[in-house]
């Protein structure tokens, strides 16, 4: 049993919680997700490549003509300028994007942590139940060598034997039935940082021993800073990133090129020109714009309705939180000294 310990010794939450931000499978993967929106902002800054084209003309035609010998051919670099800072405009998108993807991250390691915490005390709370059982199969076993010396000495009846041995059978029955559910609590613990089986005994914990409890202003308070919270607070300012694309995009930009042009006919070479732009007859952009306010407008209000709904949440949990400490306080004062007596 020493060695057993020695070699799988008793675990703490801060090193569960530790193993599972350092190997938990869903938060790996989930930081690919970050380094692909890194790539898209890598994407988002890219400029225009120039255009590189050739042109060929009074070819292949009539008379004096099919002999090429009119034939004017132009080698052009065309460059797209872009106005209105677009390329910021899809910069500040991706980024927000990315910081909306973080506030993600962050809830999604929150829930991470309470999920690896609540394994934990039923882990804890698996092992006292466990050491009740033991004691109540002991406490069977001596009363029912209690009862069998009585109805060997004549001063009870065969059915007290009886009633004891069954007593024992289901003590024993209870006390496998913790063993398997100690097993799987220590093997549900050691999954959440992605363990194929435990490598610890136990739970260091004492289930009696509770910390001390902040004021419901204070936790008030710090509700405001919460990842589910501040996410749209990041929403918020996606959208006023893609508003701000949205009306930068309706200025696409301009198209200016420079070549040389090839004269056949006077085996002369000159210089060529070029600019495009294209005429804003219309606005392509507007539903973009109106959908990108929509959004903002929605996320405020979600935002808004989430607050409300966490403050009563919060308060609930904080008058269950208070009467659990008192509960636990009668027991341990008042409760376990009687019934360990």
């Amino acid at each position: 049993s020493t060695s057993v310990e020695a070699e799988a010794p008793a675990i703490t939450l801060r090193e569960a919680i530790s193993r599972t931000l350092q190997s938990n499978p869903d938060l790996a993967a989930y930081a690919y997700t970050l380094k692909a929106q890194d790539g898209r902002i890598t994407q988002s800054g890219l400029r225009p490549n120039p255009t590189l084209s050739t042109t060929v003309e009074n070819v292949l035609g009539t008379g004096q003509a099919s002999a090429g010998k009119y034939a004017e051919i132009t080698l052009m670099l065309s460059q797209v300028i872009e106005l209105g800072g677009l390329r910021d405009r899809r910069l500040d998108v991706a980024r927000r994007e990315r910081d909306g993807l973080e506030a993600d991250g962050d809830i999604r390691r929150l829930d991470t942590i309470a999920e690896t915490a609540r394994r934990f005390v039923s882990l804890a709370s698996q092992q006292e139940q466990h050491q009740l059982t033991h004691l109540a199969v002991e406490l069977a076993e001596k009363t029912s060598a209690a009862v069998e010396k009585r109805v060997a000495a004549a001063k009870s009846p065969l059915a007290e034997r009886d009633r004891a041995a069954v007593a024992l059978q289901r003590a024993q029955n209870d006390d496998a039935h913790a063993e398997h559910e100690l097993q799987t609590a220590r093997y549900a613990l050691a999954a959440s940082w992605g363990a194929s089986k435990p490598d610890f005994l136990a739970a260091s914990a004492d289930l009696y021993q509770l910390p001390p409890t902040r004021s419901y202003d204070e936790l008030l308070g710090a509700l405001e800073n919460t990842p589910d919270l501040t996410r749209y607070l990041s929403e918020t300012r996606l959208r006023d990133a893609e508003i701000a694309l949205a009306i930068a995009g309706r200025r696409q930009g301009f198209q200016i090129g420079a070549g040389v042009r090839r004269l056949e006919q006077t085996n002369d070479t000159g210089l060529v020109f070029s600019f495009q732009m294209p005429l804003p007859v219309r606005d392509r952009n507007q539903g973009l714009i109106t959908e990108a306010e929509a959004r903002r407008e929605g996320a405020a209000a979600e935002r808004e309705a989430t607050r409300v709904k966490a403050r009563t949440q919060l308060f609930g949990y904080y008058r269950e939180l208070l009467d659990r400490q008192r509960q636990v306080g009668l027991i341990r004062e008042q409760a376990l000294p009687r019934m360990e007596s």
